[in-house]
């Protein structure tokens, strides 16, 4: 299965079902738990779950962990902090509808990232695929009313949102630049590190300045424990190795599936009723998809 050139692309769906239940229970814990707390405390228990397989080759590449701090550091920012301290703040303010749509946005991100950065270049077929997946992103956070657009409203949170999604767009494109003598355990285990080390003044300063201590209760274990294990450990192990085996372009369009299920988490856990819109969009996501990765004819 892993030989099979389907495998990235069926980590990628479990990548955007993880970001999915990521989005729902940070909107459903938003008012219980203070956002850089549960970001520390995942990264650093992500970090420590890592180390329990990667303690090994972290020491072997001390000194190359050392000499590139600076590159790790930089991946656990744009990404660990600069999405997912950030997107926790966001969803303190923004609504359901704004983050989902900010959600698709971050496909085109990645893939006008990797054109600026890397000169990554994509035609015709690409174009479309991008097109009919935003599409499908905007019918179902629009609810299929083109009232709701003119709706619209760019708030604080949709302002942390759009930063929080081009920091983590920069972040994929620069997770292509990765050392090739650092294995990517000794890589993931160092950004989850950095992580932790980075967000704990800002959780310090969230409860000493802003008063918001993390509670300890039910809600706390669960949350965290599922963005420790989901979106912080399996999530990160999964998009590192797609990316580096399809490439970030292509690996963005699966963010398109981020909506998708959480609609379906929404419908089957909370209630909410499917409606026509919803299997609209995730028709048109789905084509999307499979025009953006397909190969064009000829290629290798």
């Amino acid at each position: 299965m892993k030989n099979s050139p389907i495998f990235p692309f069926v980590l990628l769906t479990f990548c955007a079902l993880f970001w999915a239940g990521s989005s729902v229970v940070g909107r459903h814990v938003a008012g219980e738990i203070p956002p850089m707390g549960i970001n520390f405390w995942r990264w650093l228990f992500a970090f420590l779950i890592v180390l329990t397989w990667t303690s090994g080759e972290l020491w072997r590449h001390r000194k190359l962990v050392i000499q590139k701090w600076r590159y790790i550091s930089f991946l656990a920012l744009s990404s660990a902090i600069g999405f997912g301290a950030l997107h926790y703040v966001a969803l303190q303010y923004t609504t359901a509808i704004n983050g989902a749509l900010f959600q698709g946005l971050m496909s085109i991100c990645i893939l006008i990232s990797a054109f600026i950065i890397l000169g990554d270049r994509f035609g015709m077929r690409q174009g479309t695929g991008v097109v009919l997946g935003f599409a499908g992103v905007a019918v179902i956070v629009t609810r299929g009313d083109i009232d709701v657009v003119f709706g619209l409203t760019f708030n604080t949170g949709d302002i942390i949102l759009l930063i929080a999604t081009m920091s983590y767009s920069i972040y994929a494109v620069f997770l292509r630049r990765a050392p090739q003598e650092l294995t990517s355990s000794a890589l993931m285990a160092g950004m989850f590190g950095f992580a932790a080390l980075y967000m704990f003044p800002l959780w310090l300063i969230e409860v000493y300045f802003f008063e918001r201590p993390l509670p300890v209760n039910y809600t706390a274990i669960w949350s965290i424990g599922f963005m420790t294990l989901g979106p912080s450990v399996l999530a990160q192990i999964f998009w590192a190795y797609s990316v580096s085996k399809v490439g970030p372009g292509t690996a963005g369009y699966f963010i398109y599936l981020a909506p998708v299920f959480g609609v379906l988490l929404a419908t089957s856990l909370l209630g909410e009723q499917f409606f026509l819109y919803h299997a609209v969009g995730i028709v048109l996501i789905f084509i999307g998809i499979w025009l953006a990765t397909r190969k064009q004819p000829g290629s290798g």
